[in-house]
């Protein structure tokens, strides 16, 4: 009995065992067929791609738009990684085999570089090693002092100095400045093109901030200098452009003698862009600064906040364009004064003059006009005394009584802004119901004097949020005289018609809308962290929290 039992239970093992490796073969098999499968569907999907309109772009073409995409938006990269977003060149290169394959063998596509925010350690060598030897755009900050960070700054990022074509230094405080720009003193930069260096970070304590010297082995191919109120000491460089640029908050103005050591590297600078304070005393008397190369020059209310007077500092005789910006008429009067006293010795090349949101005396000297012959173009705001116009009304009669020239011969277009301006109240089909102001009486007379003088003005723009209404109010009374001027207008607002005093949206703008954006973004977490800090226990670890959920650091 025992052994039919053996013999029964040993049949049965038998054939588990027997169907247990069947349904292995059978599941084996069964798992070729879905990796055939798969391999198939991949090969068919390629092929159907291939078919895609997309995919028969050849490879420099594509390369192309991978770069366009890139320059995109580039002020929301860091917000994007910290929001856990590849940026688009990583996205770019992760839709096909072929995109894929494009995008790493295009080294300008990898050749932006943002540390610390954007690109940690690992990602910040794979950049530098997909770039391949391409000329690269370098953001440092917003800085703080750390040693690990100061760390890949020396070993990893400052090796490849030789090709850094644009630098952007951010820092948080001025001994986070000084830090970083000493890490960039005893070296050279043979192919950089433009620098940035800010300071946008709470100030411990007042007065100027130290200068430093930069790349003093050299930077022969500096065209480009953006400061933020701090005097950087370069050496010699064919640079055409410097600014200097008021960070936000209260003003820290440059030392005169620091201003004029910065300055002594642009022998041959064209465009100085003067916004930030300057210090009315030095300790020791200090000649102007001349710059006989130069073109263009603009000047903000920052600039002669502290009384000085910036004809003092600097000498332009050659100047073709002047910009004066947020300037009370005390400021204006001061250089129209030295303008006045200085010719025919100087400004007598000057085309451009243009004053955004500044304000004029009563008592202009009409020698202004005469000591400034070659104005061709005039921006100036209107308000409810208009004396530089009335001045340049009043000295076209008395060019058209005594029969002689007029004192700005060459003027022939004028730029109103008319954001203060208040309209005249318009009836029915755009008429006004009174008669035409004083401010449009003596546009019209301006208009008519200049063609009295054979001299006729060729443009009269209008901007400001209510250029049309005025637009409308000038040529009806213009109609009523049987008079024409071509005239144009432009719609916008306020903070837009800054861009006339100088403001470009160029590179520089786009690094400080990064760094911008990113302080928001890092402030707002700081406040979510402060309010949380309240709830949770001592001993909560942010840092643990982040590892768990995979959150950038």
């Amino acid at each position: 009995m025992n052994h039919n039992q053996a013999s029964v239970n040993s049949n049965t093992q038998e054939d588990f065992d027997e169907i247990t490796q069947q349904i292995r073969v059978l599941q084996s098999s069964q798992n070729e067929l879905s990796r055939s499968i798969r391999n198939l569907q991949v090969r068919a999907a390629r092929i159907q791609n291939q078919k895609a309109a997309v995919s028969r772009i050849p490879s420099d073409v594509l390369s192309m738009i991978f770069e366009e995409c890139r320059q995109l938006n580039p002020q929301w990269s860091g917000i994007l990684f910290l929001l856990h977003q590849s940026p688009v060149e990583v996205r770019l290169s992760h839709v096909s085999s072929h995109w894929r394959e494009v995008a790493l063998t295009s080294p300008s596509l990898w050749s932006s570089i943002h540390y610390p925010f954007s690109h940690k350690e690992d990602s910040l060598m794979e950049y530098l090693k997909r770039s391949d030897g391409s000329l690269l755009d370098v953001y440092i900050g917003p800085w703080r002092q750390h040693p690990q960070i100061e760390h890949v700054l020396t070993n990893i990022i400052l090796p490849h100095l030789p090709r850094f074509r644009q630098l952007v230094l951010d820092a948080v405080s001025r001994e986070a400045l000084a830090s970083l720009l000493a890490t960039f003193r005893n070296v050279s930069a043979p192919v950089l093109t433009r620098l940035r260096v800010m300071c946008r970070g709470p100030m411990s304590t007042a007065g100027p901030i130290a200068s430093a010297k930069l790349f003093t082995k050299g930077a022969p191919l500096l065209s480009d200098v953006r400061l933020d109120s701090v005097a950087v000491i370069l050496p010699k460089t064919e640079a055409k452009t410097l600014h200097f640029c008021p960070p936000p908050g209260p003003p820290f103005p440059l030392t005169r003698e620091k201003l004029f050591r910065a300055m002594s590297a642009f022998p041959f600078l064209r465009r100085l862009h003067v916004k930030s304070a300057i210090e009315l005393n030095s300790a020791a008397p200090i000649p102007p600064i001349l710059l006989p190369s130069l073109r263009e020059l603009v000047v903000h209310g920052f600039a002669v906040s502290t009384g000085i007077r910036i004809f003092d500092v600097i000498s332009t005789p050659n100047i073709e364009s002047l910009y004066l910006v947020d300037m009370n008429c005390s400021a204006i009067s001061a250089i129209h004064r030295f303008m006045t006293q200085s010719y025919p010795d100087a400004f007598q090349s000057l085309q451009v003059l243009r004053y955004i949101k500044c304000e004029f005396s009563e008592d202009m000297d009409i020698h202004f006009l005469r000591a400034t012959p070659g104005v061709s173009q005039l921006l100036v705001p209107v308000d409810k005394t208009n004396y530089l116009i009335r001045m340049l009304v009043n000295s076209d009669k008395q060019a058209a009584i005594h029969g002689c020239p007029p004192l700005w011969p060459e003027l022939r277009t004028v730029t109103l802004h008319t954001h203060e301006y208040c309209a005249q109240v318009v009836g029915a089909g755009g008429v006004p119901d009174e008669e035409p102001s004083p401010t449009m009486n003596l546009l019209q007379e301006l208009v008519t004097g200049r063609k009295v003088l054979s001299r006729p003005l060729s443009k009269l723009s209008f901007k400001g949020p209510n250029a049309g209404p005025f637009s409308n109010e000038f040529h009806w009374g213009l109609n009523r005289v049987k008079e024409f001027i071509s005239t144009e207008v432009v719609f916008c607002q306020i903070p837009a018609l800054l861009y006339d005093g100088g403001q470009e949206y160029d590179w520089a703008v786009v690094a400080e809308a990064y760094g911008m954006q990113l302080r928001q973004f890092l402030q707002q977490v700081q406040g979510i962290r402060q309010q949380l800090a309240i709830i949770l226990p001592p001993n909560f670890s942010f840092q643990q929290l982040r590892r768990r959920v995979d959150a950038p650091a």
